[in-house]
């Protein structure tokens, strides 16, 4: 083992998060152009949007918050770090320690500089204890953080992580002002600035003349807006209403097809479509009736009827073939009425209804969940479909309901989607699960430098959550989203909708 962990080992330990077969094609045929405005349509709608990194949960946020704010590194295609505010970084031998090394000449758009002090508290801030921050189990393996000399961040840890460069590419990590807790008034260092927000609503963002890459960005201004509904947002772009609309299906992958001045920019991914019981309280807490339900889906039919093949088959945990930690030795869960009457019966469920919330802010629930609700009568369980209303989904009915529809956008690694999402006590787990030695295997994956013994831990959490009952998960979606064909620069990267949210720098017009 070397001193120290350089970017080219802490890259080779890893041995690349997704896995190189996302890498796409970064050549560009056409030289940028400067100037223009684009309009961006999203699929949700939530009066909780929000300039505050520390509670950003949906697209809109992320998008928002990319365009406004940076981080220290930024995630490509394959979800390895590269620089961002930060130009390098190196931990010690035991990945105990980090430092990073913070670019110099960058400004706040106020004209205000980068200091050492804003990234110190733009990552402690999801610590405090008055803070609610969907980050804040990501940070409770930090120890501290200080300045040292005038240009280097150093990061000690209470255990070892391997992963920290990529936990500080997430947007939740993004770098405000020291002392911020006002974000109605946003101040960043990224390539826009705020110049109007209505949350649920409308945001307008002009370009950042203080921004610290050369050249960029191209665009004069961007608007967002939500357009819940699927057909509206359509016909919006093939009228040219909008340059952008996210998460498109059904017919209108074709319409956007057909039209010659629309096209699809899809991204294949391991976002995932699942369905969760809060294993908490009945029914859910029947462990036999969640495996029941896992073998009433026909996968392959979901991705070909209902994704029209943009996607692949899921086996009720997290982790996608294109991971290094797949689990290949773990059977693939198919459709089979007999297990699922098996279950069924053991349940004891009998006659008695259950209810199944979806929504069509849930991409692609309600359509999975009306095929799934066909098998569950030929099983004999009586399966009720609740649809719930999109903009209070996320906030009134995941986590909140007794069983429920989910998304989950992709993450550049199962440890930092893991600690978020089934981690005991965490935010975002919306069944209440618990484990303790799922609990005890995400602390270990995280710390363990050897990348053998990590893959078995891997192997093993995927073995717990396929076996729990509390998730059905039957495939992943690949981003499908409609662009204009004046917009160029787009480059696929599997953590989100349009280059990962972050093509605020990056896109131009034709």
């Amino acid at each position: 083992m070397a001193d120290v962990l350089n970017r080219r080992t802490f890259n080779a330990l890893l041995g690349g998060t997704l896995g190189s077969s996302l890498m796409p094609n970064l050549a560009f045929a056409q030289t940028p152009r400067k100037g223009g405005r684009v309009r961006v349509a999203m699929a949700q709608q939530s009066t909780n949007d929000t300039f505050d990194s520390a509670r950003f949960s949906n697209a809109n946020d992320y998008i928002r918050g990319s365009a406004v704010f940076n981080t220290l590194t930024r995630l490509d295609p394959a979800g390895m770090p590269k620089p961002e505010l930060a130009l390098s970084w190196e931990a010690n031998a035991a990945a105990t320690e980090w430092r990073f090394k913070i670019r110099p000449d960058v400004v706040f758009s106020d004209g205000q500089p980068l200091k050492i002090e804003d990234v110190v508290y733009s990552i402690m801030r999801h610590a405090g204890e008055n803070t609610a921050s969907s980050a804040k189990p990501l940070v409770s393996n930090i120890q501290s953080v200080r300045k040292e000399g005038n240009d280097q961040l150093v990061v000690t840890l209470l255990g070892a992580d391997v992963e920290i460069p990529i936990l500080f590419g997430l947007l939740q990590f993004a770098i405000v002002k020291e002392g911020t807790t006002d974000f109605s008034k946003p101040l960043g260092t990224g390539p826009f600035v705020m110049a109007a927000f209505q949350p649920g609503i409308r945001t307008i963002l002009k370009r950042n003349e203080r921004f610290w890459q050369e050249g960029k960005p191209y665009l004069d201004e961007i608007e967002m807006i939500s357009i819940t509904d699927l057909n509206a947002r359509v016909s919006a772009l093939l009228s040219g209403d909008i340059d952008m609309a996210a998460d498109v299906r059904g017919p209108g992958i074709g319409q956007i097809e057909a039209n010659p001045s629309t096209k699809l920019f899809t991204t294949e991914s391991t976002r995932y479509a699942g369905f969760q019981f809060d294993v908490a309280r009945a029914p859910g807490s029947n462990q036999d009736l969640g495996l029941a339900i896992t073998y009433l889906f026909n996968r392959q039919k979901i991705v070909d009827l209902v994704l029209q093949g943009h996607g692949t088959v899921a086996n009720d945990h997290p982790i996608g073939k294109m991971s290094p930690y797949y689990n290949k030795d773990l059977p693939q869960r198919e459709f089979d009425l007999d297990k699922a009457k098996f279950h069924l019966k053991k349940s004891a469920i009998g006659t008695t209804p259950v209810e199944l919330s979806v929504s069509d802010g849930v991409v692609y629930s309600v359509d999975i969940a009306q095929l799934l609700q066909r098998e569950a009568a030929r099983a004999g369980l009586d399966l009720k479909l609740r649809r719930e209303p999109s903009e209070s989904y996320w906030t009134a009915v995941a986590g909140k309901r007794p069983y429920f529809a989910t998304n989950f956008f992709a993450r550049p690694s199962p440890n930092l989607l893991l600690d978020v999402t089934w981690k005991t006590g965490s935010q975002w787990n919306y069944s209440h699960y618990s484990s303790a030695r799922l609990d005890e295997l995400i602390g270990l994956a995280r710390a363990t430098l050897d990348l053998q013994k990590r893959t078995a831990m891997y192997h093993e959490m995927q073995t717990i959550l396929h076996g729990s009952g509390a998730l059905s998960m039957p495939v992943f979606m690949s981003y499908i989203d409609g662009v204009s064909r004046r917009v160029q620069g787009l480059v696929p990267n599997q953590l989100g909708n349009f280059s990962a949210f972050r093509f605020a720098d990056q896109i131009w017009l034709a």
